[in-house]
């Protein structure tokens, strides 16, 4: 089972009382919503929906009463967002070159 949980177990740090699985948040932002548009979600735990949501190339944004969780949480976004920011060696390849 694929979640924010397992890396949450493996820093040793407080896991969500109900983890959401990353198939399932995939399939409905893939489903309903396109490319760069913003998904939000009003419980939003350990962020796993803006979380997955910035990985599948939306935006994410998400609330959660719960300080731990939303600190967690935006750690993960933050790493995300920079992810996706960060170019691979393949957006460097002059395609007019060969």
């Amino acid at each position: 089972m694929l979640t924010i949980n397992g890396e949450q177990a493996r820093k040793g740090q407080e896991m969500h009382l109900c983890p959401l699985q990353y198939d399932i948040v995939d399939r409905a932002i893939l489903q309903y919503t396109e490319p760069g548009e913003m998904v939000f979600d009003p419980f939003g735990g350990l962020m796993t929906v803006p979380f997955r949501a910035l990985k599948l190339g939306r935006k994410g944004s998400g609330v959660e009463l719960n300080r731990g969780y939303f600190l967690d949480g935006a750690k993960y976004c933050a790493a995300a967002e920079a992810d996706a920011a960060t170019p691979s060696l393949f957006d460097f390849i002059d395609e007019t070159a060969a």
